[in-house]
């Protein structure tokens, strides 16, 4: 007995009598049998006939094929017999019509128009152009190659097995690659991925580096994707020149022309995607660029929209179009004036589409890599971000984030995911830790300074929201007498008592002679009271013979002298004395340039009174040496108000430095205590009081004037006194006294009393996932909320044909679970195995490997499941199946990444804050239109419904077959009513929806594009899209009567709906289209068709429904 049968191909494979039982009923059901039974037990008898013919040698297809005729011959199935016989003679004809019209030999049973997008597109050929491969030859070629990734990982078996499983994937149809990856694997060009990401700076040199990576991009076969937005607009000033701006439009010109004039791998034309913001100046330009169609026959484009501006539409408010350059107002106009032009636009061209960029932004997996170019809000470097380890500066937050992990300080007030512009705050006050998953520099922007009653202040750009008594406002948007929230609670502090430096103790001078110190190593409340009485009334010098560090005091501080000197003398390793001054003051010096230059790593300098800061390194020490820091300063500067007359008590700190006294009010605040600092200069005045010097020189006193107080008042007061309070008796014993007071209660809220602009400086920004939220400087502030597609960033694709996973009437997840798991693996060897046409983007590819798995053939999934596209149960069964999908990937990737690490931006990443198992793809799904591996795979395009039940497709010049969908042709003939004469008049729309003969509900299965309400079309779209992370490509089609407001309801209903992006096609909008279904229309204020589109060739013959051999429906442009 034979277990093997050879192929036409000569490929021997496993023998499968169920196939031939198949190809019987086939044959039978055509002419109206029904068992399959019957099919079984007939071929039961063709094997025993083989048997006896051949023994155990192995049958040839042919052979099989001739032993059944013979066998339905005898055993009396003679119109079972004709029609088997019939469908071989059409095989037959059509194998050499393949090879005749395309010189392919077809040896994996491909449609002839499959063959024929091969023979134009994928198939390699020689320097005459005549093909070289087979279809099975180039699936065996990108699976060999896919394959040696494996190497990277694995054995050299390892390598033999997946091509194995990778040419099995691809030769049975379940699976697609991209069409780059089928093109080009196992090529000197080997570029396998389809669309990049590539960023437009606002710079000459910029922006054509861009154009030159665009031509490389295109040449080795993929799209581009670019946002137009930070380009300054046109009539802009260019500084370096004198001379005005040209804008974003100008700009597309040079890159559609470029990408006009190379064909992609020599195969096709390249594709764009341009996007601008909403609040461009030029966006009304970039709306109606397509009117005139002589222009961007290359670009798809879209406005960027988000929430911001769908509120202000609906409310007929106006929006402000603002300069990317300086981020300045240009003019304000009405949200609905350029949303009702961008309407109209699309119905009546089909471009612009919509995106909804803070929905990309939402699923960004590493955001801390990377961000909107150019609306991304920031803070400066020096803002003090309140952390896990007390107050850390941004830039500093920054760099320790590419570390470790860091976490910041929420105020409760802000509600988990909050985000938006709600004012439903929390009640509760106080602080929370929580971790964050992004913390990146943004480059260098415009900034501004906002400043409170309190003298709270803090600088960044325009767009950065702060939280005010009536919610989120930007920078820009605040006024005076505008009241804002502060820090509600205590901070956190570092728990880590090592000094951030390594402490020496042992020193040799230039002389060889030996030092010995005591230097403390750890941070403590006595060390912090040192550093504070340093920088209040003492001083450090250095540089040269006469370096020292000094204390001053007066005769109302000598407790303090005593305390201070004991540990200082202690540090110091010897006995020092203070010196007494004629004026009654004392000094205790410490004469060492080692003693010296460890004050100095701790961040003290030898600065003028106006120069004084808190020294760095307090910032970040733990809570007890930061209260010993701020009680040695107000014990040496600080004085308290005891105006029991008139009930007006404060303490105050004095200084010549506003930036020490808001550093220390920022410490305080992380203690719970508020504070408030007041201006107390006047003009400069000479000889206050004179002195003498040592020289016996009369000195007299002058002053600048400056003067700085911050107050402590009201309930703060006690907070001061419990956790701080004085180093001295006579102060603590006043200060007592006032705690026993009915204090006021503390200010909730803070007013604002200045916004300016305050030049450029580099900017940063964090994420924090839980409220989208930090405390900066004090400041509720909103952290970046916007986070798309990566500059330089490229996906591959591919898609799982699920016309290939029904099974008995019923989805067959456990095939569709195997061919995930699979194409994960085989898309994530492409990333390895992929020559990218820059380096940037070999570096961001393969540091996120993103990739981006599909569907095609969703529509003869549901006609073999027999559910009407336009249901309740097709939406349905298309949440089940991507959820299905999306788990599975995910498992797939994670499993991966055991075996091969998760991908290298994983630290920081959302799964990671998030605590997720390590993953080894950043991102996995993507819906992508599949037009031309679709009709490789004889299915219907991505998520699409038909575009046609029958049609004449023009698969050379002068050769036009009638095609006819699969399934419709099969119930047709099994219920009796198939007849040539119904096709062709089926063929006249591509619709059976008015067509007489055909019963009710195979008319309700087989509905095309134009047969379905737009609202399942977008509805459909937002059922897939809930599960996948990256975008859906879905085309919402219109008929050609359809209205404006049509298309207004559609984006609305968008909107609502959640999805990522809307882009709609009335049919007839375009000068020459795709497909035409009758009559071709006409409209006067129509665009004329554009001489320089090179669409699918449009003949309308006798009116019947015609397409060109390369459509499949779906996007008319994209054909990744």
């Amino acid at each position: 007995m034979f277990d093997k049968v050879k192929k036409r191909d000569g490929r021997v494979v496993p023998y499968d009598k169920e196939k031939i039982a198949q190809a019987i009923f086939n044959s039978a059901r055509s002419v109206g049998g029904s068992n399959l039974e019957l099919s079984r037990k007939l071929a039961h008898k063709v094997e025993t006939h083989l048997v006896e013919q051949l023994g155990d040698k192995i049958p040839e297809v042919e052979t099989i094929q001739d032993a059944v005729e013979k066998t339905l011959i005898k055993q009396g199935h003679a119109a079972t017999a004709k029609a088997f016989i019939l469908y071989r003679q059409k095989r037959t004809e059509i194998r050499e019509a393949k090879s005749l019209l395309t010189g392919v030999e077809d040896d994996i049973k491909l449609t002839l128009n499959a063959v024929k997008v091969l023979e134009r597109r994928y198939l390699l050929k020689d320097s005459e152009g005549r093909v070289m491969e087979t279809p099975s030859e180039m699936f065996q070629r990108v699976a060999s190659n896919i394959a040696e990734a494996e190497l990277n990982y694995g054995k050299e078996e390892d390598v033999e097995k997946w091509s194995r499983e990778f040419y099995e994937l691809m030769r049975s149809l379940i699976f697609l690659p991209n069409s780059p990856t089928l093109m080009n694997a196992g090529t000197s060009l080997q570029q396998l991925s389809a669309c990049f990401v590539l960023p437009i700076p606002d710079t000459m040199e910029d922006i054509f580096n861009a154009v030159k990576y665009t031509a490389l991009i295109h040449k080795s076969g993929g799209g581009t994707g670019f946002s137009f937005s930070g380009i300054r607009p046109s009539e802009d000033i260019v500084k370096s020149t004198g001379g005005v701006a040209s804008g974003p439009i100008s700009f597309m010109r040079v890159f559609d022309v470029a990408t006009d004039v190379i064909k992609q791998g020599g195969r096709r034309r390249g594709a764009n995607m341009g996007i601008l913001r909403y609040d461009h100046p030029d966006i009304f330009d970039f709306i109606t660029a397509k009117d005139m169609t002589v222009q961007f026959s290359n670009f798809n484009i879209s406005v960027g929209i988000d929430e911001e501006f769908m509120k202000a539409v609906e409310k007929n408010v106006t929006i402000e179009l603002k300069n990317p350059r300086n981020n300045e107002v240009v003019r304000t106009v009405k949200a609905r004036a350029i949303f009702d032009l961008l309407v109209y636009n699309a119905w009546k061209t089909g471009d612009p589409g919509i995106v909804f960029l803070d929905r990309l932004n939402k699923d960004n997996p590493t955001p801390h890599i990377g961000q909107i170019e150019s609306t991304n809000p920031c803070v400066t470097g020096d803002t003090l971000v309140m952390t896990e380890l007390g107050l850390e500066r941004m830039e500093n937050l920054v760099k320790r984030f590419q570390k470790e992990d860091p976490h910041i300080t929420t105020d409760n007030r802000i509600p988990i995911n909050n985000g938006n512009d709600s004012l439903l705050l929390n009640e509760s006050t106080g602080t929370t830790l929580r971790t964050i998953s992004q913390a990146f520099c943004s480059g260098v922007k415009e900034i501004y300074k906002v400043e409170t009653e309190s003298g709270y202040e803090l600088k960044a750009t325009a767009d950065h929201k702060i939280m005010t008594d009536h919610g989120w406002k930007e920078l820009q948007h605040l006024t005076p007498g505008e009241k804002v929230l502060i820090q509600s609670g205590v901070g956190n502090f570092s728990k880590d008592y090592r000094l951030p430096f390594e402490v020496k103790n042992e020193f040799s001078g230039k002389n060889g002679k030996k030092y010995q110190f005591n230097l403390p190593s750890e941070w403590s409340v006595e060390f912090g009271e040192v550093i504070g009485w340093l920088i209040g009334d003492g001083w450090l010098r250095s540089g040269d013979r006469n370096c020292r560090v000094g204390f001053s005091f007066g005769l109302d501080s000598l407790e303090v002298l005593k305390k201070l000197k004991s540990n200082l003398n202690k540090w110091y390793n010897s006995d020092i004395k203070e010196i007494k001054r004629d004026n009654g003051v004392y000094h205790l010096s410490y004469h060492s340039k080692f003693f010296v230059e460890f004050f100095e790593k701790l961040g003290i300098k030898n600065w003028k009174s106006e120069e004084k800061r808190v020294p760095e390194t307090i910032f970040t020490a733990p809570r007890e040496a930061i209260i010993g820091f701020i009680r040695g300063l107000f014990s040496a500067d600080g004085t308290i108000n005891f105006d029991e007359k008139h009930g007006n008590y404060y303490v105050r700190l004095t200084s010549k430095s506003k930036e020490l006294l808001k550093q220390v009010q920022l410490l305080l605040l992380n203690l719970g205590i508020k504070s408030r600092v007041y201006d107390r200069s006047r003009k400069p005045r000479k000889g206050i009081f004179t002195y003498t010097n040592k020289g016996d020189t009369e000195i007299s006193y002058n002053t600048d004037g400056k003067l700085f107080e911050l107050h402590i008042s009201r309930i703060p007061i006690k907070k001061f006194a419990k956790e701080i309070n004085f180093l001295t008796k006579r102060k603590r014993d006043l200060l007592a006294k006032i705690n026993e007071k009915d204090l006021r209660s503390e200010r909730k809220q803070e007013e604002i009393i200045n916004v300016e602009y305050v030049g450029k400086e580099k900017v940063y920004d964090l994420t924090e996932p839980k409220t989208l939220s930090y405390i900066a400087n004090g400041f509720l502030s909103l952290d970046c909320g916007e986070q798309p597609l990566l500059p330089y960033e490229a996906c591959n694709l591919g898609s799982i044909n699920l016309d290939k996973m029904v099974k008995d009437n019923s989805i067959n997840y456990d095939l569709l679970k195997e061919t995930v798991h699979k194409s994960i693996r085989f898309l994530d060897d492409v990333i390895d195995q992929s020559k990218f046409p820059i380096e940037q983007i070999t570096k961001m590819s393969r540091a996120n490997r993103k990739i981006g798995l599909g569907v095609m053939g969703f529509a003869d999934l549901l006609i073999q499941l027999g559910i009407s596209y336009d249901s309740e149960e097709a939406i349905s069964v298309a949440d089940e199946i991507i959820k299905f999908i999306e788990i599975e990937a995910k498992k797939a990737s994670q499993k991966l990444a055991e075996e091969r690490g998760p991908f290298t931006n994983f630290k920081g990443s959302t799964f990671d804050k998030n605590g997720e198992a390590p993953i080894r793809n950043a991102t996995r799904l993507t819906i992508a239109p599949t037009g031309s591996i679709s009709i490789l795979a004889g299915c219907s395009s991505g998520i699409e419904p038909l575009f046609a039940v029958v049609y004449i497709r023009s698969v050379m010049e002068g050769t036009e077959l009638l095609e006819t969908n699969k399934y419709f042709e099969e119930i047709a003939k099994e219920k009796g009513f198939y007849s040539d004469s119904l096709m062709h008049q089926v063929a006249l729309t591509g619709s059976i929806r008015d067509v007489t003969g055909i019963p009710d509900d195979t008319r309700r299965i087989f509905v095309t594009a134009h047969d379905i309400e737009p609202k399942w079309h977008v509805r459909m779209q937002a059922a897939f899209q809930k599960w996948v992370d990256n975008a859906v490509s879905k085309t919402v089609n219109l008929s050609y009567y359809a209205t404006p407001k049509d298309v207004e309801e559609i984006y609305l209903l968008g909107y609502k709906l959640g999805v990522k992006g809307i882009t709609i096609y009335r049919d007839g909008s375009k000068g020459e289209q795709v497909l035409y279904r009758g009559e071709k229309k006409t409209n006067p204020e129509e665009s004329t068709p554009h001489p320089r589109i090179k669409p699918p060739r449009v003949d309308l013959g006798e009116g019947m429904f015609k397409v060109d051999s390369d459509y499949s429906g779906g996007c008319k442009t994209c054909e990744f």
